[in-house]
């Protein structure tokens, strides 16, 4: 009967590792891109003999460590708010979070558009992170699946199997790449964002190819790499205090003279509409409808020296950008807020 894989922490003098013992004959050592040190070995290998082996590798250690840091991503954080920017195959693509009612999937990727591509994501989605990214992963798998079925067969036949499956994966954890000796080559989900000739040159430097591009900028693409942490929208909601300019409370009509009030007919300040009757009001929500639109549109700027220049919504300077809303929105009278069009 064959014994089952065994592994436990072992406490080096200068750091911890995993010892890990199977049914092999051999001993050795592996580094994942998250700093972790595993020790390979037969079963019956005790921490003295691991501990050895780690002290005789040391300085070949040390060198991976430093490599992997200096080569691994960043780790940031990515907003779940509309605005907040994701790389796909080097172009950037905005979120934006939309109604449920406005499309079936979770997910939808809107490639060609006047303002550039964007992935819509349905707000039921959005408010559950784990979910999103879920779906983010799944999309950066496909999208990077499509393009290596189109141009992977030209970079494989200059090797000894031109045949060779070439994949992406959802499951790698430690290895943008894995060449394995039967299944072909598996990429990370992530490498989806880089530009396609640094995802060449990924592919090359698995296969033992020629490189492709400049060493420095190809290190520095896979530190910039998004590796699925989110997290959900900042407070950016309505709040449950009366209007500032009338008092006015949640869910009624504002004073005739307040200043914030729009006109429920042109979406303009209302105290300048010109309408001689109260039918032109507006009740207050606890949110002005223009930050309705920025938060759901993304529209988000930040103060430079040289003036303002938009900026993604989780940015610490980041204001609401209510000169775009008038810019490319129009009020919908039936539904009492500004809409985008298509």
């Amino acid at each position: 009967m064959t014994a089952r894989a065994t592994e436990r922490r072992v406490a080096a003098k200068s750091f911890i590792f995993t010892l890990r013992t199977t049914n092999r004959t051999t001993f050795g050592i592996t580094i994942s891109h998250t700093g972790d040190v595993v020790v390979h070995g037969p079963h019956g290998t005790t921490d003295e003999q691991a501990i050895d082996l780690v002290h005789r590798r040391r300085e070949w250690i040390y060198r991976q460590l430093k490599h992997f840091k200096e080569t691994a991503p960043d780790g940031h954080v990515k907003e779940l708010v509309s605005g907040t920017t994701f790389v796909v195959l080097g172009h950037g693509h905005r979120l934006r979070i939309v109604n449920d009612a406005d499309q079936d999937q979770p997910l939808v990727h809107h490639r060609w558009s006047e303002r550039g591509p964007w992935l819509h994501m349905r707000s039921t989605t959005a408010r559950n992170a784990e979910a999103a990214r879920e779906e983010l992963i799944a999309f950066y798998a496909r999208t990077g699946q499509e393009w290596l079925d189109t141009h992977a067969p030209s970079i494989t036949r200059q090797t000894t199997t031109p045949d060779l499956p070439v994949k992406m994966s959802t499951r790698m954890r430690t290895n943008w790449a894995y060449l394995h000796p039967t299944r072909g080559l598996t990429l990370h989900w992530a490498t989806a964002q880089l530009s396609t000739v640094y995802i060449r040159e990924l592919i090359h430097r698995t296969l033992g190819l020629p490189s492709v591009t400049h060493n420095h900028l190809y290190e520095r693409a896979l530190r910039t790499l998004w590796i699925g942490d989110l997290q959900p929208h900042r407070a950016l909601t309505p709040t449950a205090q009366p209007c500032r300019a009338c008092s006015a409370a949640i869910n009624t009509l504002h004073a005739e003279n307040c200043s914030s009030a729009l006109c429920a007919r042109t979406g303009r300040q209302r105290s300048d509409c010109g309408h001689p009757d109260a039918a032109c009001n507006t009740v207050w929500t606890g949110q002005h409808p223009h930050l309705a639109a920025c938060i759901e549109y993304g529209f988000f700027c930040r103060a430079t020296p040289d003036g303002y220049e938009p900026c993604d919504a989780h940015d610490p300077r980041a204001l609401p950008d209510y000169n775009r809303v008038y810019r490319e929105c129009r009020w919908s009278a039936a539904e009492q807020r500004m809409i985008l069009d298509a």
